[in-house]
């Protein structure tokens, strides 16, 4: 009967010990509430090493570690290795992953609000894109993402997009139609494009190389970072500089996690946020000039005949979405002030 007892706590502490292990879902190892807790976080997004984006992730990286005293780890998941974009916020909902950079296109498909971002040929530069960003609308986007367990921390742009082709260049209205060209996604840049006679393909990044090499595909909207680091002018011939869009990303926080950290530790990752985001767009300017000047020495770099002509054509779609949710009509006009 002793001997049973025993056995019967032994199984009831074991079974406790398995229960408790297994009940988080969180990736952080630092316990919630509790001041001077060390943390091994995780940090996802779709580009490869060389990209800028994979740059903020290791200025991310140090900055945490610095102003954590060593408390704090970040590991880097690049290229998509956690899947995609999708997979990422389930994952951040649910607080198996920390942080991650999403694509202001793939953001459009969940909250229409976002599509502001890809308005065609709305951006005169790629600086115009970054102070966009802190307009009252671009941060009212932010505040969105609460809805689905995200913490929207801030902008983090990938460049200027322009058209990347196998053969000749686009230089006019009448070079585009027919072309099948790839966009990341967006309703209204997918308009646009549609709108002129071109038929656009919306997909994912990591599926462009294989579909432009074996013609699925004809071109591609692309920035010069990501052009260089996905080697897509291994298997182009020309790039027409359309730079019909700045190209957005937001930072992003499991909202869970978060929230069950000690208000210290908060602080110490929104100030890491904050110096890296601010050192990746810096850098990032800096980077775009650069990734032009190799993108002219591997491809046939060409400017548009008649941009206005483009311009002109995309105004049609900035008002017919304006019509259709106020946040965009808001953020057009943001941009349009400031230029």
């Amino acid at each position: 009967m002793k001997n049973s007892k025993i056995l019967f706590f032994l199984i009831l502490i074991t079974t406790i010990l398995f229960l408790g292990a297994c009940g988080g879902n969180s990736s952080a190892t630092g316990v919630s509430g509790k001041e001077g807790a060390s943390y091994d976080f995780k940090i996802s997004y779709v580009t490869q090493t060389g990209h800028n984006w994979h740059a903020f992730a290791e200025k991310f990286r140090d900055e945490l570690d610095t102003r954590s005293d060593g408390r704090m780890k970040l590991e880097l998941f690049p290229a998509a290795q956690l899947g995609p974009e999708a997979d990422m916020v389930q994952q951040l909902s649910t607080g198996s992953l920390d942080f991650a950079l999403l694509t202001v296109p793939y953001l459009s498909t969940r909250f229409p609000e976002f599509d502001a971002w890809n308005m065609p040929f709305l951006f005169e530069d790629l600086e115009a894109g970054i102070i966009a960003s802190e307009t009252e609308p671009a941060q009212e986007m932010l505040g969105l993402l609460k809805e689905q367990g995200l913490k929207g921390v801030g902008y983090l742009h990938t460049g200027t997009h322009s058209l990347l082709l196998k053969g000749d260049p686009v230089k006019t209205l009448e070079d585009v139609k027919g072309k099948k060209l790839r966009f990341t996604g967006g309703a209204s840049i997918l308009d646009f494009w549609e709108d002129i006679g071109s038929s656009p393909i919306a997909m994912g990044l990591p599926e462009v190389y294989n579909a432009l090499q074996t013609g699925v595909i004809e071109g591609v909207s692309v920035d010069t970072n990501a052009l260089l680091s996905e080697k897509y002018h291994e298997i182009s011939e020309s790039y027409a500089l359309t730079k019909h869009m700045v190209f957005g990303g937001v930072v992003t926080a499991s909202l869970t996690n978060y929230d069950n950290m000690p208000e210290g530790d908060r602080k110490i990752i929104d100030e890491a946020m904050d110096a890296s985001i601010e050192w990746g767009n810096e850098q990032l300017l800096i980077n775009d000039v650069e990734d032009l000047n190799e993108v002219a020495e591997l491809v046939n770099v060409v400017e548009l005949d008649n941009r206005d002509e483009f311009v002109e054509q995309a105004k049609l779609v900035h008002e017919e979405y304006s019509g259709k949710n106020e946040l965009i009509k808001e953020f057009i006009e943001a941009v349009k002030e400031q230029q």
